[in-house]
């Protein structure tokens, strides 16, 4: 275990508050809170490449304003399934953006692997997304929202298909 050197902060009481609130699994002390904060800022500054370990930071960063959203949505009585996919499913895709990128030592073959994953998580996310289309009204805040939305992404599927069968096939 690395050496550990004590040291000593001033806090405002804002700051004291802050830490007092603040929600970390394990961590219990104001020490213990601090050095999770510096891990985390240390992961963000020099990267992280363990794909599950950028997920959890992503989502810790969106579980605040996710816990509000939801407890708006429970106080008004409306819900939205595309907002909370959104909250489900970005950041299992921003971690494998950040966390599995090649870089320096990696090849051709690395790109078109990592672009194939990508576009398996975006072409799933587009699916659940049509999916709400299907009931009308659509599980959005807005009723009216995913007709809106389609209509000109199906103009574009249509026009794709007809490039695609120049004769109609």
């Amino acid at each position: 275990m690395p050496k550990s050197i004590p040291i000593s902060v001033r806090l405002s009481d804002d700051d004291v508050a802050f830490l007092a609130g603040y929600e970390v699994q394990g961590a219990r002390t104001p020490s213990d809170k601090l050095r999770e904060i510096l891990r985390a800022a240390r992961e963000r500054e020099e990267g992280i490449q363990d794909v599950a370990a950028c997920e959890d930071l992503l989502r810790a960063m969106a579980r605040p304003a996710e816990k509000g959203l939801r407890h708006l949505q429970r106080e008004t009585g409306i819900r939205s399934d595309f907002v909370i996919k959104l909250y489900e499913r970005l950041p299992e895709m921003f971690a494998e953006l950040i966390a599995s990128a090649p870089g320096p030592g990696n090849d051709a073959q690395d790109l078109k692997k990592f672009e194939a994953a990508l576009s398996a998580e975006l072409f799933s996310l587009i699916e659940e997304i049509f999916d709400l289309g299907l009931t009308t009204p659509s599980r959005t805040y807005d009723p009216d929202l995913m007709d809106r939305r389609l209509a000109p992404i199906l103009e574009i599927a249509r026009l794709l298909e007809q490039r695609q069968n120049p004769r109609g096939e």
